[in-house]
């Protein structure tokens, strides 16, 4: 696999793999997340803020999902749990392990976890049923304050408050409207070149990302694939890996709880959810 495509899977599958919270309704997670969780997310600015809080499910009676995930592997004709998944193997197509609490309004009202020493913690802010405000806070101490400007229903800027060090930064990053384009129902989101791109359905859902690389002339792909609940069922990375989920064990509100997910076919990782309702 090309070194550029790689990395570009890896780090695509960081910021958008939220699996833990796709969907509809409330749901909690708890576990671990990039450390660069700030970096990634300012790549994330163009990007519809509310696409990583949807929960997957059926149920607007959610109040908090804990998600754990864990390497695997074949054990006869059964996948059992092989241990946590190490850091340096590809983690695209893991969801972060981390607890999402929701409000009686089926809105995420906040997520928290726990990355290489560093406890985080997200807190939201709704205008109706829009997402107006962020506030992410590293080992308690806020670290950035957005607000999302909206014209009517489109979001047209994210103004930033970022500290670090004990000093202020206010940030800008405005939509520009003219590398948008709606096609089929879905969402196309230009970047510098034609070649960068990101695609995304009705729901929210990232369904084809490309990121172009000047320096060696080389675009990296990847394309994802849901289910009609909208729960992610493949990610193709380059049309090399090739990541599956399979959703095991599903509650009677229609829930998923447990996830199998295989690389090229092989076991790869499996993905548990304890969900609790209101």
């Amino acid at each position: 696999m090309h070194h550029n495509a790689r990395i570009f899977c890896i780090i695509s599958g960081l910021m958008l793999m939220l699996l833990s919270c796709n969907g509809s309704g409330k749901s909690n997670n708890n576990g671990s997340q990039d450390s660069n969780i700030a970096v990634a997310d300012s790549a994330e600015q163009g990007k519809d803020p509310l696409a990583h809080l949807i929960h997957n499910g059926t149920s607007d009676t959610i109040y908090e999902v804990v998600t754990q995930v864990y390497a695997a592997r074949q054990d006869g004709d059964t996948i059992i749990k092989d241990g946590k998944p190490s850091f340096d193997r590809e983690f695209s197509a893991f969801p972060n392990e981390d607890t999402c609490i929701y409000d009686t309004s089926g809105r995420i009202d906040n997520v928290r976890g726990t990355a290489d020493g560093i406890h985080y913690k997200y807190v939201y802010g709704y205008d109706g049923k829009k997402l107006s405000d962020e506030r992410y806070y590293q080992n308690g101490e806020l670290f950035y304050d957005r607000r999302y400007i909206y014209n009517r229903d489109v979001r047209v800027n994210t103004i930033e408050e970022l500290y670090i060090g004990g000093s202020k930064t206010i940030n800008e990053y405005p939509i520009d409207l003219s590398k948008v384009r709606y096609k089929d129902g879905n969402r196309i989101e230009f970047g510098e070149t034609p070649n960068d791109y990101t695609i995304t359905d009705s729901r929210g859902n990232v369904i084809k990302e490309s990121s172009y690389s000047e320096m060696d002339d080389y675009s990296s792909v990847i394309e994802y694939t849901y289910n009609d609940r909208g729960w992610r069922i493949s990610i193709n990375c380059e049309g090399e890996y090739l990541y599956t989920y399979d959703y095991t064990n599903i509650d009677t509100h229609g829930n998923w709880t447990k996830a199998v997910i295989r690389c090229n076919g092989a076991p790869y990782g499996i993905v548990e959810r304890s969900i609790t309702y209101y």
